[in-house]
């Protein structure tokens, strides 16, 4: 096998040295490989006897002429511009055409050799007969196989990493940018789910496909986890514009994502992906840190939702690294007893009278006081704490309960939230029965709330869950409705009891003809269905008075209470604290 640094002194194709022809006699001769060597419009000036056994090529028929005229696969050109203009070196694997027809797979190597001017005067092309090209385009098989994907084809991360630190090595040395592109497919789990992994799979395979074929030959696209995908952009000589040039691609890519795949047995799908991106040497040179970078810009692309990309900035790491100061901290907060329980009233409007809560949980840290759950559950979401926390809050509300019968105050419903993670890794509907059973409260008393997103996440499963908890007696209700996909006729598959309007659609109901419009449809609605209506966030008379002439049937907000300590809401049920009852019949 020919090693490019053995052709580092060679300065002309056919030269003037009888040491220099000498040198390339003997190791086209000596290489089990096929050679070629090209100078730089393409026409070939040599090639060897294992080329001619590789092709099915003659040495007459090559010699002397361009190489399009024998092999005019596009790719093939593309990758000999590259290293002629870029690179000046090139590895991978191809398909190419053969003399008696036909195509065989071959692991390629180009090397531009330059004499002292640095004017490129000759092209070296090595082949060797590749055993098996994947779906994908594989880098040369001198890599072993666990190199490689055995799904789709792809370099794995080991390799990926290998090839990111080339290539910042030679985008230093040539003054180019280099683009690294963390891709992570939005809900991939459902299609595994509702269509099985071998579908699953197979969709995979066409991810892998159109991500290859949306890339130059010279960019590097691998499979780095089970739905997540690693992109390298090598060689952008416009380091100004690096960052337009990413952005190009990268809603290429969305547009190629967009596109529906076709499943066996008539299924069709469409994916979205959210994207992390950083730039070298814009956001640094250590190959290592460029992958934390991409990592961390990939976490704020999947807060932001569904199918979008983000930049990372030197901001995300101080904000990364506050995140993982919270997560640690967070890790023993149940454990130590930082957690705490506040009750938000919910109040009948017609007679004033509380007959509900929501229970939200508060995190009372040592050193920071009370943190906002606005701060700690998305950490405690992204992570999996959340279901420790969920458990938790499930039994310390059906304790508090038990405890306000036993003093003999007047029982009344508590909220209390669900996380669609909940449903998807605990047995929820053990855990109710373990805390009902500890507590001995009854079933009625306890509502459950899930968020209308998260019940669209997978509606198969979610229906049986919670039809199995109404079968218990507890109360189940839709949170937050108005924010999501879903629809009053697709709720009617649930066993809801209670529909609670979103505060999105109070804040400008005074003034807003929409809003109230699209309120009272909602109430009146879910009032077919046999739902209870709760209004959340309502602050004023004004948003009071509408509420109770669209029918709406309870209320929670600043109006009548802030969430309150277990304490203050005690003595709030000991004293019977109302609102007005209302004046209509």
């Amino acid at each position: 096998m020919i090693n490019p640094t053995d052709l580092k002194n060679v300065r002309e194709p056919v030269g003037n040295s009888r040491q220099e022809a000498r040198l390339l006699k003997i190791l086209l001769e000596n290489s089990q490989d096929g050679v070629l060597l090209m100078d730089r419009r393409g026409i070939i000036i040599r090639a060897n006897d294992a080329f001619a056994l590789m092709t099915g090529f003659a040495l007459r028929e090559v010699v002397g002429r361009h190489v399009r005229r024998f092999w005019s696969d596009r790719v093939l050109l593309t990758v000999v511009n590259d290293a002629l203009w870029h690179r000046g070196y090139w590895m991978g694997t191809l398909n190419l055409p053969l003399k008696r027809g036909g195509t065989a797979a071959f692991s390629v190597k180009v090397l531009a050799v330059l004499p002292d001017t640095g004017a490129v005067r000759m092209l070296v092309v090595q082949l060797a007969k590749a055993e098996r090209l994947p779906t994908v385009m594989r880098e040369a098989d001198h890599e072993p196989d666990s190199a490689w994907d055995p799904l789709t084809g792809l370099p794995t991360m080991a390799l990926f990493q290998d090839r990111l630190r080339q290539a910042v090595s030679q985008a230093q040395r040539r003054h180019y940018a280099v683009g690294l592109i963390f891709m992570d497919l939005d809900n991939f789990n459902l299609v595994n789910d509702s269509l099985g992994r071998e579908r699953g799979d197979l969709a995979l395979r066409e991810v892998a496909n159109r991500l290859a074929k949306c890339l130059r030959t010279s960019d590097i696209v691998a499979r780095i986890g089970a739905d997540e995908f690693a992109l390298l952009l090598v060689d952008i000589d416009d380091v100004t514009a690096a960052v337009r040039n990413v952005s190009v691609v990268a809603r290429k890519l969305y547009e190629l994502l967009d596109e529906p795949i076709r499943l066996p047995g008539g299924n069709e799908i469409r994916l979205s992906a959210a994207m992390g991106i950083t730039l070298s040497p814009q956001d640094g040179i250590d190959p290592q840190q460029l992958l934390k970078n991409s990592a961390t810009a990939l976490s704020h692309a999947k807060r932001k939702g569904r199918n979008n990309y983000q930049f990372f900035s030197q901001e995300m790491t101080e904000t990364a690294r506050r995140r993982f100061a919270m997560e640690n901290s967070l890790r023993y907060a149940v454990e130590r007893s930082e957690l705490v329980l506040y009750y938000q009233p919910q109040v009948d409007l017609k007679s004033g009278r509380v007959v509900g809560a929501e229970a939200l949980v508060r995190w009372n840290h040592p050193e920071r006081g009370l943190v906002s759950p606005l701060e700690f559950i998305p950490v405690a979401e992204e992570t999996g704490l959340i279901l420790p926390i969920g458990e938790w809050v499930l039994r310390t509300a059906c304790r508090q309960l038990a405890t306000w019968k036993a003093m003999g105050l007047p029982m009344i419903r508590v909220g209390v939230n669900l996380s669609a993670l909940q449903f998807q890794r605990q047995d929820l509907v053990k855990i109710v029965e373990s805390c009902l059973e500890e507590t001995g409260i009854d079933p009625k008393y306890l509502d459950l709330e899930i968020t209308e997103s998260a019940i669209m996440e997978d509606v198969q499963k979610t229906v049986a869950v919670l039809n199995r908890i109404s079968a218990l007696g507890v109360k189940l209700s839709i949170d937050d409705f108005g924010t999501g996909y879903s629809s009053l006729s697709q709720l009617r598959h649930f066993p809801f009891k209670t529909l609670k309007i979103d505060r999105s659609f109070v804040r400008s109901i005074e003034n807003n003809a929409g809003d109230a419009a699209i309120v009272s449809a909602i109430i009146a609605m879910a009032h077919s269905l046999d739902q209870t209506v709760v209004v959340e966030g309502l602050e004023t008379d004004a948003q009071l008075d509408i509420m109770r002439r669209l029918h709406c049937n309870e209320m929670q907000g600043y109006l009548f209470s802030a969430p309150t300590c277990v304490e203050e809401f005690t003595e709030m049920l000991r004293r019977g604290t109302s609102l007005p009852a209302s004046e209509e019949p």
